[in-house]
């Protein structure tokens, strides 16, 4: 038996808000292979539809356009929409941007062959969510999470004091809190208590070389840093951060292990 889900911590739109101008210059690039390895896998043949759910800027949505025969992509926050549609505006044409939040999921969506995630699943209800999508996803069909984490490794000495600096200025964030909580239920766990039980998860590792001016923008794209809003504290944030990286910089470059993730779950 499985323990009860946490409901989703209510959060204010604004943090998501604030953080959508920095998202696509700030967060780490899903692999590109990962991207093909996800639709063969899922076998997108360039006629199937695809949801993705939680879009934010749209970046899955636009990679997938050409995998498949028409996409719509669902963010509740206006401004990540706005950016989905003009970075896939006479890109993907195919791509259909709404405003809607994972609530309000209905069969009258129609059906697709996928449904995919980027790093949006921990803000929604997710028993509710696989329950609805289990009415949306074809036969033989899957629903994908995607992730990318940085790893720690020798090339990037940097990286614990940065993630340090940041943990240390979300520390009064409830829904972070929540999430690296005990009772916190792992999404492995929660989908395999759901329709979508038969689980497989791939990834691609790659040594990047990325940018300090990148870098001093990751904290923004953030909404955990970004719920606080501007100011002075977020001032001495950026400060510190810029001082630690550009103390090992070389040439206005860093090196990162960035691991990309997609967590394909069918019936």
């Amino acid at each position: 038996m499985s323990l009860p889900t946490p409901a989703p911590t209510p959060v204010a739109s604004e943090r998501f808000q604030r953080a959508a101008a920095n998202y696509l210059s700030g967060r780490s690039a899903y692999s590109p292979a990962l991207i093909r390895q996800v639709a063969t896998l899922c076998r997108l043949d360039g006629t199937h539809r695809l949801l993705d759910l939680g879009c934010g800027p749209g970046q899955l949505s636009l990679v997938l356009s050409s995998w498949v025969g028409a996409a719509l992509a669902l963010d509740p926050e206006p401004e990540m929409l706005r950016i989905a549609a003009e970075l896939g505006e006479g890109i993907a044409p195919n791509v259909e941007y709404r405003l809607a939040s994972s609530s309000e999921l209905s069969p009258e969506l129609g059906q697709f062959r996928a449904a995919v995630i980027g790093r949006a699943f921990h803000w929604m209800d997710r028993e509710d969510t696989l329950l609805r999508l289990d009415k949306l996803i074809e036969p033989g069909g899957a629903v994908v999470l995607f992730g990318t984490s940085v790893r720690k490794d020798v090339c990037s000495p940097w990286l614990a004091q940065y993630k340090a600096l940041l943990d240390d200025y979300s520390r009064d964030d409830a829904a972070r809190a929540q999430r690296k909580s005990d009772s916190w239920e792992s999404h492995e766990s929660v989908l395999l208590n759901s329709p979508f039980s038969a689980l497989e998860r791939i990834s691609t590792i790659e040594l990047r070389r990325v940018s300090v001016e990148r870098l001093m923008m990751r904290p923004l794209s953030m909404s955990s840093v970004m719920q606080r809003g501007e100011g002075p504290e977020l001032d001495t944030l950026l400060s510190q951060i810029e001082q630690l990286l550009n103390a090992h910089a070389n040439g206005g470059g860093l090196s990162e292990r960035v691991e990309s993730t997609a967590l394909i779950a069918r019936r």
